[in-house]
This record gives structure tokens, sequence and C-alpha cells, in this order.
């Protein structure tokens, strides 16, 4: 009987240890999961933020900060006839910029979204209150570009600009953590007026400490023929587009 006893408080011992042992090796194997899958995921996330190195020390952190909690960032590009016209063979350059960002950050880390107001001024924009359709899309980021072209010959400067800052303090309104990116229009071949509106739309970014993309750089100067060759009337044609496209997504994907 007391054999018996030995053998069975042995077994049991036995039984007890390797169980324990299981509940070990399972641990490990665990821990080992999860170890590696956060380093898959610091990896990915280190691999997308190498791609923002070409932004702004303010838009490097934002980006950051979502990619690192996992959410999407939105990003409104808001413009003129000059932002989607384009050659039937050739897609505008929000699109491009669009298919850019995806195959770059994946699907998930950017939404894009495109509001083209067509032959309005900004007068009629905010009469209409575009101003605050554009402020419903709370976005993360908002790349304007305020209807120059359109406002040139029938909007005083100083109004365009006005209206500029009613559309950001709408914005501003509906989510004050909104990034802003102001840039121009495309250039056109020896402008007078127009000309001056762009120099006051980026002295107008400086004042309010807003990012603005000179993306005239990547273009001929507006006093060369070469730049008519760029150009369907006053609006890029299919080379113009992609030049004003490189431009942005050369700021937004670090080579």
């Amino acid at each position: 009987m007391k054999n018996i006893l030995i053998v069975l408080l042995c077994t049991v011992a036995t039984f007890l240890i390797f169980l324990g042992k299981v509940q070990y090796d399972n641990k490990i194997a665990q821990a080992g999961k999860l170890t590696n899958t956060n380093q898959s995921s610091n990896s990915k996330s280190d691999s997308l933020l190498d791609l923002t190195k070409n932004m702004s020390d303010e838009l490097q952190i934002i980006i950051k900060n979502k990619i690192e909690s996992e959410e999407t960032i939105n990003i409104l590009i808001v413009g003129s006839d000059s932002i989607m016209n384009s050659d039937p063979n050739n897609l505008p350059w929000p699109s491009q910029v669009k298919n850019a960002l995806e195959e770059n950050y994946g699907k998930q880390t950017f939404h894009v979204e495109i509001m083209n107001f067509e032959k309005i001024t900004t007068n009629y924009l905010i009469e209409s209150k575009g101003h605050e359709e554009i402020a419903a899309v709370r976005p993360d980021i908002l790349i304007i570009e305020p209807l120059l072209l359109n406002d040139n010959g029938f909007v005083r400067t100083e109004d365009t600009l006005k209206n500029l800052e009613e559309i950001i303090s709408s914005v501003k309104q509906l989510n004050e953590e909104t990034y802003f990116i102001i840039q121009p229009p495309n250039p056109i071949y020896e402008p007078n007026t127009y000309l001056e509106q762009v120099q006051a739309l980026e002295e107008f970014a400086a004042k309010k400490n807003i990012e603005y993309f000179n993306h005239w750089d990547n273009w001929p100067d507006t006093t060369s023929e070469n730049l008519k060759e760029l150009l369907e009337g006053s609006f890029p044609n299919a080379k113009g587009q992609n030049i004003w496209a490189d431009f942005i997504i050369e700021y937004f994907i670090a080579k």
C-alpha cells in the first residue's frame, strides 16, 4: 500500500512538472511571437517614417504620431481648374500624388480627397459656402491653391487673401490640428498682375507661418518660351501636370 502511494505521488509530481513545462514553453512561445510582431511593426513604422524626411519637422511629427497610433491621415487637396485640367492621356497631379502615396505608404496610411472649384472666384466660393464644405472634411493636412487664376482680373488680391483667411478659419473651427500648405496655381507666360498675386500669396503664407509650396522653381522661368510647351491655354498640359506632381511627390516621399 505504501509503495502504491509512493508511485501515485511520483506520478502526480511528474505530471505537474510536465504541465508546468508545457505552460512555461507556451508563455515563451507567445512572448516570442509578440516580440516578433512588435519588431515587425516597428520595422514597418520606421520604414514609412524614412519616407517623411523631406517634410517639415512639424509635419513629420504629425505623420509619426498618426502612423504609430495606426490612424489614417486625411489629406484634402483644394484648387481651381488648374489642379485637374489635364491631357486625357495623363493623370492630373492630385491623382498622381494620391497614387504615389498609396504605392509607397500603403493604402491605409493616407486618404486623399480632391475638391476642384472650377470657373468660380473666391468671392463666389465664400458666398456659396464652399469654405464650409472644405471645413466639413476635417482634414489632417490641407493643401490649398486659392483660385488665384480664377480671381485674376475679377477679385482684388487683398480680397482673395481675405477669402483664403476665411477658409483657413473655418477649417480650424472644426479641426484646430489641421496642417496647412498653401501653393500658387501653375505659372503662365509673362504674367503681370498674376505675378503680383502670387508674390502676395507667398508673403501671406510667411506672415501666417504657413508652409508654402513654391513649385514654380521646378518650372521654366515665366519669361521663357519653354513654359508655353507645358501649358494648354492658361492651364498645365500633361507635361505641366507631371512637373507639378513630381514636386509634391518628392516632398511627401523621400528617396
